[in-house]
């Protein structure tokens, strides 16, 4: 064995106190990479089950979706591991600076002092990487089984509302290659946590080792009076200040590891919150049991005009939604409305001059060919008498909804997008053939009481035309008693559209599902609710992980700094002003890691929001409340670990201080 190796491992014998905390840390960050690798490989399991080998025609795609989670939380572990390793290797350096002078003085080169460090790291590895892989894998476990029964549930509620039959699962698996990726992974953490410590003791002379001068020091004098500082901490807090910038390095870690945990918290906030406010926006009051009706379309192109075509397969006829209407209005009596749509043959071509002001400067309306998309709303007849007499018009004219709905940029807007002259629509198909629809009365927004009329994305362009084909239609009820109303719902279904084969919607050519209006946002909820413990989680284990080097390198700094208490006690200092001091340099260091943290912290959410709301009406909302919590807290808990280490200072004599480290 070499001799560097066996100084390693003579300094982990004797100092046990640091090696169980070196120890611990490099199992955290090995079983934090064990636990994303557990993740990754159950998830690409659960993919390659139910898409195949090589997850299908979207590959690429379905792969990134494991993969850049995996890879930006292996990136996180990886970063914060580095610290707080890096950090425990640079206290111990420091600690044994004048051993590592005489170890110079006797013939020792700067590799081998180098070497002694790196060693040490290695040995530690053998202990703590299998540790961590055990820990890992309990974690992982647990994790994914945890995940897998919320997967569960959205695989239920999906069934009811998604047109093609799927099933999956997530369940956990682990393969040789997750532990030795695992291992190789938190391997080279260490290593290089280890490199650069060992690199900066390597440099320093024999001399200047002797004399006691820290790895983490920076040797240049720092003369600069901050007033701001003075001002607001006194002379105690400029003292602090200095000697924060004095030793750089040596507080890096504090504040590089707070910065990190503020950062993550907020981050994770803010996406939460856009999670939210877009369930909010899908979330509807109404607990109707919806019968949908769905046929598929053959889309082609135009030979003539090169449009998109797009064909309703099996279209629905009025006489047989109204027949269905009538069949499941006999249950118990239960009142049934319908509402369906054909938003797929027509085109309209609007006047602008029936067009609003409002509507003239809403974006993206039309087409290259100055066309706009149209919904000719399909409805029961009872339902439609009710509409002519809300719109005070005589049975059989064709309604236009005066109402439209849209994302202004994260925001809803609501516009009457037609000026009351409007008399006509013309409507054109792919083969640009024109026909105009007379319009006999308006609907407003106060006249769409129904829940089937209330879409997410609607069309600008929606006429309510009696007795048309569709391409789906809805019927909306609330019974009593759901699951019986579901299974007479699907006798009747089935004596119109049978169900034959197990994918119906590609071999039938139509789909009829029977499920809860809210199901989609059930859905959405469990899949937030997912996201936000899986997210939380690990942000939290990131966090403790943080906290380990916060702790580490507040206590290091005061522990080796004693001698420095003692002689600005012998010159005057009072406890109470040695204290302030102390404790501004904690503070000072909050502020440091608070600045980047905030910073960051709001940017990157609102950078992801300026996507989002391109599709979805979310805005970003700086999380004030959590952001003081957060901060209070900060200073609370820096402020708790410094207190203790004060009071271990407080029965030291200024002598014995000032002589044992001369000695």
């Amino acid at each position: 064995m070499k001799i560097t190796s066996q100084l390693a491992l003579s300094q982990i014998k004797l100092n046990r106190k640091r090696t169980r905390g070196s120890v611990l840390a490099i199992s955290l960050s090995t079983s934090l990479v064990t636990a994303v690798m557990c993740f990754a490989t159950s998830g690409n399991k659960m993919l390659t089950d139910f898409l195949g080998p090589k997850y299908g025609n979207y590959g690429g795609a379905y792969f990134m979706i494991v993969a850049i989670p995996a890879f930006i939380l292996g990136l996180l572990i990886a970063f914060m591991s580095m610290t707080v390793i890096s950090n425990i290797f640079t206290a111990s350096a420091n600690k044994r600076i004048q051993e590592l002078g005489i170890l110079k003085c006797v013939g020792g080169t700067g590799k081998q002092v180098k070497e002694t460090v790196i060693y040490e790291g290695l040995w530690l590895c053998l202990t703590g990487i299998p540790f961590g892989l055990i820990l890992g894998t309990v974690v992982g476990y647990f994790g994914v089984k945890i995940t897998g029964y919320f997967v569960s549930d959205i695989n239920e509620l999906s069934k009811s509302i998604i047109m093609r039959p799927f099933s999956f699962s997530l369940s956990f698996y682990v393969s040789v290659w997750t532990y030795v990726l695992a291992a190789f992974f938190a391997f080279l953490i260490v290593l290089c946590s280890a490199y650069k410590p060992a690199q900066k003791v390597g440099k320093f002379t024999a001399l200047q080792c002797i004399k006691g001068v820290a790895a983490n020091t920076d040797l240049k004098k720092s003369d600069e009076n901050d007033r701001f500082v003075e001002a607001v901490f006194g002379y105690e807090g400029a003292i602090a200040y200095k000697n924060i910038k004095r030793n750089k390095s040596g507080y890096k870690a504090t504040i590089r590891a707070l910065s990190l945990g503020i950062l993550l918290l907020l981050i994770t906030g803010g996406l939460s919150n856009q999670a939210n406010e877009l369930r909010n926006w899908m979330e509807s009051d109404s607990e109707e049991v919806v019968v949908d009706y769905c046929s598929i379309r053959d889309i082609a192109m135009n030979e003539n005009t090169g449009k998109k075509e797009e064909k309703i397969v099996v279209p629905i006829s009025s006489e047989t939604y109204n027949d269905i209407t009538g069949s499941l209005s006999e249950y118990a009596n239960t009142e049934v409305y319908g509402i369906g749509s054909d938003a797929c043959t027509y085109n309209a071509i609007l006047n602008t001059d029936f067009l609003s002001a409002d509507m003239s400067g809403v974006p993206d309306v039309f087409d290259k060919n100055g066309e706009t998309e149209v919904s000719l709303v399909a409805i029961d007849n009872n339902l439609y008498k009710k509409l002519c007499d809300r719109a005070g018009v005589d049975y059989g004219s064709n309604l236009l909804i005066n109402c439209y709905q849209y994302n202004d940029n994260g925001k809803i807007k609501t516009i009457s997008p037609f000026n009351e002259n409007t008399t006509k629509i013309t409507l054109v198909n792919a083969a640009d053939k024109q026909t105009e629809l007379k319009i006999g009365g308006f609907l407003y927004q106060e006249d769409l009481k129904e829940q089937g009329f209330h879409e997410l994305n609607p069309n600008p362009v929606r006429i309510v035309v009696p007795d048309i084909d569709a391409r789906y239609f809805d019927w909306y009820s609330t019974p009593d008693d759901e699951q019986a109303y579901t299974a007479y719902a699907r006798k009747v279904m089935e004596r119109y559209y049978p169900i034959l084969t197990e994918d119906s919607y590609v071999e039938q050519g139509y789909t009829v599902r029977i499920s809860r209006a809210d199901t989609m946002v059930k859905m959405l909820n469990v899949a937030i609710v997912l996201a936000e413990i899986v997210m939380y989680g690990f942000v939290s284990l990131i966090i403790i992980m943080g906290f380990t080097s916060v702790i580490s390198t507040l206590t290091t700094n005061i522990r080796i700094r004693s001698r420095e208490f003692a002689v600005l006690k012998s010159v005057g200092m009072t406890n109470k002003s040695l204290c302030r001091m102390i404790y501004s340099e904690s503070i000072v260091c909050v502020i440091k890691a608070l600045v980047p943290g905030v910073i960051l912290g709001i940017a990157i959410p609102f950078a992801i929001n300026l996507s989002i709301r391109k599709a979805f009406p979310v805005l970003y909302h700086i999380p004030w409340g959590t952001l003081g919590v957060e901060a209070f807290a900060l200073i609370i808990i820096v402020l708790f670990i410094t207190r203790i280490e004060i009071n271990k200072l407080k029965d030291k004599s200024i002598i014995d201080e000032i002589r044992m480290d001369i000695m």
